[in-house]
């Protein structure tokens, strides 16, 4: 009887466990509110323009206030609490004579959004010449960024730790954004190019070794290497502009495959990740000669690429190691461009929005009917596997479905199984845009798709065969541009159900989809020249809950609270220094302009490096804010005394602490 009892009451708490977790689920699609967003683009003529080409650059701060839910990690994100790096926008601005005028924005966000790119869109059309199709945002993918402003419920819901699509965080980037594009237009001026590529192995491994040797049945793969299997390939576009009678270095975009993941889930400080010393070490090398060098990297085909880091010692230390060592290639890669630099600039772009759930007149070539997300998702991806899901049956990594495989999924075990199909496809992301961006012998392929090694090697051969002959095309895709479809892995690895084909959202032929969509796309922008089907005017509705504050006040009183301190810190983060500071509460501090600094006899280190972090403790009831400050002290050593500086409310002198001892 007892025995009896006790299964009765373990089934009564497994049956109110799968009530809860149900419930919790559909809170958001049951209760919140739907926010409209509507977009309308004016037709903008291609202005004339001298004989000249031309190329502006600028960067932005886009770091959000402290408080909002972080993207990438899912239900295993915290809530930001301030910043160890910041998060930017670079805008690069291009315009061949006579031709339509570019702009390409590198974004540190977890994802790219098609109501976002939009958005930015409607706000530089009076401020520039550029037309709404020619906008590309591409991102870095980083999974310490917010979440919230992306263009489906589906991942509002579940790609952050708190559901819902914030109205005021999205109004936050789309302003910063489009200022920093309006200002890289702004600061136009004669430019030469050159764009060049070179291999780089031994930071990355391939973290679904498996699902990847299953596209070579027929050759030796029983061992493969997960640190060849990955892509290699960095891509830059390096810029020089005239300055007085010569040019300078001014810009450089580049492309890698490398996840934003070497910060691990549970972390709280928003992040720009591997991606922060990427973009640095190029920066810092040409300070002196040319100190307002901007350097944008963002995301290649990085879907199975995971960061290289050492057993046990992910974060902060390792995802520096791994950054420098990509900074220091990008930055070899630049001067080798020297010799090849021209004045001659060819650009054409074509977009191409599709609605997913209605008739494609080019065809869906296999595409499902609608989005179903797989059980292995749950499980996540190798290297953030979570006890005991990621090990329990049907969430496991390679347990595909083994009946009743006829339907367009085929072998996808589904989430919550027919329970799924009661969130409408709507919900899901559905609507997808297509670009191909020609700059010289740049093809750039951005799609909102997470695409793995082996698929990026079929979408390059693919569009690569498009191209008229006589040229060295370099073509690139690059992974999460303009939106988040989830994933696209070849029919062989969709077959194992790794995380990554658990996560191609429209089923085994997706991949087959994409190719036929940018071979189509590629081909018609060379037998029509620039192409825009982009609707001129279009509505979404998302489901909304704001957790970014109704207004950011200026800066109050200022204080430093203790004396620094020396802390001998992890393994993972290194030795710091740290004291505590009063300001503003959480809700009213702007973490998107300058804050901090550390003075030194020999130089100032801004909050714009890594070196400092800001993490919000608690608000007191007099309303202010407590914080602790910390400063990793980068090698070689500052000489002299050194002081903690925070800017004061006046913004005249700041606000010094006591000298480190």
């Amino acid at each position: 009887m007892r025995t009896l009892r006790i299964r009765y009451l373990l089934l009564l708490l497994l049956f109110t466990g799968i009530l809860v977790g149900l419930l919790h689920t559909a809170w958001p699609f049951l209760f919140y509110p739907s926010k409209n967003l509507s977009f309308s683009f004016p037709v903008q003529p291609i202005t004339a323009d001298n004989a000249t080409a031309k190329a502006g650059i600028a960067e932005r701060d886009i770091t959000p206030p402290v408080g909002i839910p972080k993207f990438g990690y899912s239900a295993w994100a915290k809530n930001a609490d301030g910043f160890r790096t910041r998060l930017k926008a670079r805008a690069f601005y291009l315009k061949g004579p006579g031709q339509t005028p570019l702009a390409i924005v590198q974004l540190d966000l977890g994802s790219g959004s098609l109501v976002l790119r939009h958005r930015v869109a409607e706000l530089i059309a009076n401020n520039t010449d550029i037309p709404a199709h020619a906008l590309t945002l591409l991102v870095t993918h980083t999974h310490s960024g917010p979440g919230q402003y992306l263009g489906s419920d589906f991942y509002n819901v579940f790609g952050s730790n708190k559901p819902g699509f914030d109205p005021a965080l999205f109004e936050f980037l789309s302003q910063r954004i489009a200022d920093t594009v309006i200002e890289a237009y702004q600061s136009r001026r004669e430019a030469r190019f050159a764009v060049g590529q070179s291999d780089l192995f031994g930071f990355t491994r391939n973290r679904s070794i498996e699902a990847w040797a299953n596209n070579f049945p027929d050759q030796n793969h029983h061992n493969p290497d997960p640190m060849q299997a990955v892509n290699p390939t960095m891509t830059l576009l390096r810029i020089d502009q005239r300055q007085g009678n010569g040019f300078v270095p001014a810009g450089a975009l580049s492309l890698y495959s490398i996840h934003g993941t070497a910060i691990p889930p549970f972390t709280r400080p928003y992040h720009a990740d591997v991606w922060h010393w990427i973009s640095e070490e190029l920066e810092a090398e040409l300070a002196d000669d040319s100190p307002d060098f901007i350097h944008g990297a963002a995301q290649a085909t990085h879907a199975d690429n995971n960061p290289a880091w050492k057993e046990n010692l992910r974060g902060d230390l390792e995802a520096e190691r791994i950054g420098k060592a990509l900074g220091k290639h990008a930055s070899s890669l630049f001067h080798s461009l020297e010799s090849q630099l021209t004045d001659s600039l060819s650009t054409a772009v074509a977009s191409r929005q599709l609605d997913l759930l209605d008739d494609i007149d080019t065809g869906r070539f296999g595409l499902c009917e609608r989005a179903i997300a797989g059980a292995s998702v749950a499980g996540a991806a190798n290297g953030d596997e979570v006890f005991p899901i990621s090990y329990l049956p049907f969430l496991a990594e390679d347990w595909p479905r083994q009946v009743f495989t006829d339907n367009c999924q085929g072998v996808k075990q589904w989430m919550l199984s027919k329970l799924q199909l009661l969130l409408p496809a709507e919900r899901f992301p559905h609507q997808a845009l297509f670009q191909v961006v020609r700059i010289n012998d740049l093809v750039l392929v951005p799609l909102p798709w997470e695409i793995t090694l082996e698929s990026g090697n079929r979408l390059r051969q693919a569009v690569a065969s498009t191209l008229p002959d006589g040229s060295d095309w370099k073509v690139e895709i690059s992974s999460l541009a303009n939106g988040y479809f989830g994933y696209a892995v070849t029919p062989e690895e969709y077959a194992l159900q790794y995380y990554e084909g658990g996560h191609t959202l429209y089923g085994p032929h997706t991949l087959d989809f994409l190719i036929q969509q940018s071979t189509a796309l590629s081909r018609d922008l060379q037998q029509q020249g620039d192409i825009n089907d982009i609707p001129q005017h279009q509505t979404f509705s998302l489901l909304s809950r704001q957790y970014f504050p109704d207004s950011l006040a200026g800066p109050s009183a200022r204080h430093w609270l203790s004396e620094p301190q020396h802390h001998e810190g992890h393994a993972t983060t290194g030795p710091y220094w740290s004291l505590l500071l009063t300001a503003e509460p959480a809700n009213q501090l702007a973490l998107d302009r300058p804050l901090l600094t550390v003075h030194c006899d020999n130089g100032v280190i801004s909050d714009d490096s890594a070196e400092l972090q800001l993490l919000h403790q608690e608000d007191t009831d007099n309303e202010t804010g407590r914080y602790e400050v910390r400063w990793y002290p980068a090698n070689p050593l500052p000489s002299g005394p050194c002081r903690f500086a925070v800017s004061s409310a006046d913004q005249q002198q700041p606000v010094f602490s006591a000298p480190l001892p």
